[in-house]
């Protein structure tokens, strides 16, 4: 059930980040490559090719990065069962480094983080605080566009529900982030 709804979540998000991204077009962004460097720019932008389905992908190093990020998200989505392992697993336990590129939820609200080797993890983030925007007719809350391609550490633990998340059961094994810092 959860991954469904991650599914459905990725695909809003990753056309709510597109359409932003199309909004602020006028807006100085620097490219993918400004911002990440050849490497992992080019990391991002194999990616973005492996998945997309676009005949005119927006998979080129010259776009921001937040702009091939929505379309792996989307194009992922589409994937359902047969995506990539870098298209987004629960976190295990651990500290983990990356860039958010997506969050959200109904009951509860999750962060997507696309770790520096390229894979992305998701993790409930119950001290996220006011991180997340207004929820839609569906009440589904997004996070909000200012932290969207931010740098964290996040500090996750895979732990028992107990309760605390709506949906999973009582004894289901969910990864928590315990913490985040921003980094520069």
């Amino acid at each position: 059930m959860r991954f469904s709804f991650l599914r459905e979540f990725a695909l809003t998000a990753a056309l709510t980040a597109l359409l932003l991204a199309g909004a602020n077009a006028g807006a100085a962004t620097p490219s993918c490559k400004a911002e990440l460097g050849d490497v992992r720019a080019a990391q991002l932008v194999n990616q973005c090719i492996l998945v997309s389905p676009a005949t005119r992908p927006p998979c080129n190093a010259a776009n921001s990065c937040q702009l091939i990020e929505g379309e792996i998200l989307r194009s992922c989505a589409l994937l359902e069962g047969k995506a990539p392992a870098f298209c987004g697993k629960p976190a295990r336990s651990g500290t983990y480094e990356g860039y958010l590129v997506g969050g959200g939820g109904i009951d509860n609200s999750s962060l997507l983080i696309r770790l520096d080797d390229g894979r992305r993890i998701d993790a409930w983030c119950g001290a996220c605080g006011d991180w997340f925007g207004e929820g839609d007719e569906n009440d589904l809350r997004d996070l909000k566009p200012a932290y969207v391609g931010k740098r964290v550490r996040v500090v996750v633990k895979v732990r028992r529900n107990g309760g605390t998340l709506v949906g999973p059961g009582d004894e289901d094994m969910e990864p928590f982030i315990q913490s985040v810092q921003f980094l520069k």
